[in-house]
């Protein structure tokens, strides 16, 4: 499946923590720092991610397409889904999504792409 991006889909960090209500996902933060663009990879799970401060791009990894996202853009990363972020030059603040909670080791595993 292809990623989805919603452009300019939030203002307020309210307006994240009601769409996160609305899907029964389970909220947590994660900060990338400045880094180059990471190797394609996938999640176990869906993940939804929110930019709530920054600027990077994804690359869908499936159709070759890299979208530019900043801050109020939307991410749905379904499962198994190869992608990768792009160069963070500063950082970038994102509020993750998850279907179940999961351990801070565990919630961003990065799988190699030979294993899908």
């Amino acid at each position: 499946m292809p990623l989805h991006f919603s452009h300019q889909f939030f203002k307020t960090r309210a307006e994240v923590l009601d769409d996160v209500k609305t899907n029964e996902t389970w909220p947590t933060t994660f900060v990338s720092g400045p880094s180059a663009a990471l190797p394609v990879h996938w999640h176990l799970d869906e993940v939804h991610a929110y930019i709530m401060e920054g600027e990077t791009d994804f690359l869908d990894a499936e159709s070759g397409k890299q979208t530019p996202v900043v801050a109020g853009d939307k991410i749905i990363i379904p499962a198994r889904t190869l992608h990768a972020e792009g160069v963070v030059k500063d950082r970038v603040v994102y509020i993750l999504a998850l279907p179940q909670p999961l351990a801070g080791d565990d919630f961003l595993a990065m799988h190699d792409p030979d294993t899908i």
